[in-house]
């Protein structure tokens, strides 16, 4: 009998997570080397990328440091040379990297516009392309973006958010088209909100209340529930999914 859980093993599997100093990006690049993966970690804070290299390792698996912007494409080839040179292959890709503005569609400015088109959109793109074209060589990929709950449904203060998001869930659709035939997977996670350092100031008081009066199992999401679902999603076992948006959302979109 087939042993189903070997499905789920990174075993000697080369990750790449943007995003990774914090939150769910280093939440995911550490539950990517607990399954088994070898981690490069990217964000542009070296310190805090040098503390999740430190705790990776802590695994017995084995990680590197690439400070990233991930809106300066040229930085995002070096990275590739970086991989090649480090592992010589990439298996794994994580856009976590992202930023984010919360107010008013009336009060959004265009630096603010731009600093989120260029990290969450123009730079999640073309980390698919430039990684990606690794994984064609090999004839084999799994590419994660993450995307959100708002990509579906929306709450005031998230216009431009929620717009990105659908987008990168509606890309993601059209790389898996257009890339299966290369042997590349690319899915979404969709998380609703998440229990992370930067946004425990935020969930609070009566902003809280009314996030966790949509979600009906009526908890926040976690860094472990989205470590699963990406463990899941970069492993085996799930060669036969792509273009798929994973609401990891507590029943969310659902209720919407």
């Amino acid at each position: 009998m087939e042993n189903h859980l070997s499905q789920f093993n990174l075993a000697d599997k080369v990750a790449v997570v943007t995003g990774a100093s914090e939150g769910i990006g280093r939440d995911i690049a550490l539950g990517l080397a607990n399954a088994g993966a070898d981690v490069i970690v990217c964000s542009r804070r070296e310190n805090l990328l040098q503390e999740a290299k430190t705790e990776i390792e802590k695994s017995g698996r084995r990680a590197e440091v690439f400070v990233l912007d991930v809106a300066k494409v040229g930085e995002i080839e070096k990275l590739k040379d970086f991989i090649l040179n480090k592992f010589g292959r990439a298996d794994i890709l994580v856009n976590s990297a992202a930023f984010t503005v919360t107010k008013p569609a009336w009060d959004m400015q265009e630096d603010e516009w731009d600093t989120m088109m260029d990290t969450s959109f123009k730079g999640l793109f073309f980390c698919c392309q430039i990684i990606g074209a690794l994984m064609k060589k090999q004839g084999y990929g799994k590419i994660i973006n993450l995307s959100s709950t708002f990509s579906r449904s929306i709450i005031p203060g998230r216009s431009v958010y929620g717009g990105i998001k659908a987008g990168v869930s509606h890309l993601t659709e059209a790389l898996a088209a257009e890339w299966a035939p290369d042997g590349l997977r690319v899915n979404a996670l969709a998380p609703t909100a998440t229990l992370t350092p930067s946004r425990q100031s935020l969930l609070q008081g009566k902003v809280l209340e009314k996030i966790l009066s949509r979600i009906p199992l009526g908890r926040l999401a976690t860094g472990e529930d989205l470590v699963n679902a990406a463990i899941y999603l970069a492993s085996p076992a799930s060669d036969f999914v792509t273009g798929h948006t994973l609401f990891v959302d507590g029943g969310w979109i659902a209720a919407s």
